[in-house]
């Protein structure tokens, strides 16, 4: 699915084959920063997906995803896949200098911060403070619940190595 960055004033990284994008080297501090908020199992996920995205720039075996990022802004709140890093990494892409910025500055996912840059915009998804703070209030549950799934994953492995 493409969208053009910042054409509904908050999507961002909604690339596909056939369309132009820009690129760039990415400045380490925002691949760190990038990554932490879209492998964070305690991200802020009003709704479960918007459909699943795959990359189609190259030949990237097994890049896809239905998930996405939130990224809040005091003036907006930027929403892109969760394969946004993928395209930073692999294809280069640059995304808008001002979604740079706000990911450099976005508070840790379903932090208080973050629910507080978030609640201006909470009726976006016909949501009320209320919700937006009950949906982070799952967090670290969440967070729980993925580092249970990692350390059985590793476990049932038998330390077995190649």
């Amino acid at each position: 699915m493409y969208i053009p960055d910042l054409a509904t004033s908050c999507a961002i990284g909604w690339l596909e084959h056939g369309q132009p994008f820009p690129q760039g080297a990415p400045h380490p501090d925002f691949v760190t920063a990038l990554k932490r908020h879209v492998d964070d199992a305690g991200r802020w996920l009003p709704l479960v997906t918007f459909g699943a995205h795959f990359c189609d720039l190259g030949p990237c075996e097994n890049a896809g995803s239905a998930q996405y990022v939130v990224i809040p802004a005091p003036s907006c709140f930027y929403v892109a896949p969760e394969l946004i890093t993928h395209y930073v990494e692999r294809h280069q892409y640059a995304p808008p200098d001002e979604f740079v910025t706000a990911v450099l500055a976005c508070p840790e996912q379903s932090s208080s911060a973050y629910v507080d840059l978030l609640l201006p915009f909470a009726s976006t998804w016909r949501l009320t403070a209320d919700d937006v703070r009950h949906i982070a209030q799952r967090a670290p549950a969440a967070r729980e619940q993925h580092a249970a799934a990692v350390a059985q994953a590793h476990a049932s492995k038998g330390g077995f190595r190649w």
